[in-house]
């Protein structure tokens, strides 16, 4: 009976091991994957695309000045790609498929067309590496139709 009674703290500490008992691998989730700073890969206003990071030539250049700034979880900063920075608030939906930025501001006012409140659709899975967001709605500075961007960090 020693010798079982000698072996049990052994036990113990093997199936805690076993068992996978590692904090650090907890899956981070979409808010904090979001909670970075990503720039353009690839941009679509409607099935058109019009920038391509890797291409040699772009249909609008314009989209390598393109920054989404979601670092502080309360602000917000994007730069279209017209270079125009403006500033608001993010927020991620409760079903993680929608990211909402308001009150956008710069000091020419807010986006052409939105009040201040871009609303994207979450396009597949978020990584923390990269992510596609569409437009709810069509954008009048996509000519007027969907846009769709994959981001990538960095």
């Amino acid at each position: 009976m020693k010798k079982i009674l000698s072996f049990l703290p052994m036990l113990f500490a093997m199936a805690w091991i076993l068992s996978g008992c590692k904090g650090s691998d907890k899956e981070p989730s979409v808010e904090e994957k979001l909670t970075k700073i990503w720039s353009a890969k690839v941009v679509k206003e409607g099935a058109d695309v019009v920038y391509d990071k890797t291409a040699t030539s772009q249909k609008i250049p314009g989209y390598a000045n393109y920054k989404l700034d979601l670092t502080s979880k309360t602000a917000a900063k994007l730069t279209e790609k017209d270079g125009i920075t403006f500033t608001g608030t993010w927020s991620i939906s409760s079903d993680n498929q929608t990211l909402t930025i308001s009150g956008l501001t710069s000091a020419s006012g807010a986006p052409t067309g939105t009040s201040g409140t871009m609303t994207y659709k979450i396009v597949g899975s978020v990584t923390t590496t990269a992510v596609t967001l569409e437009t709810a709605t069509p954008y009048i500075k996509a000519s007027n139709t969907i846009a769709n961007y994959q981001l990538v960090n960095p």
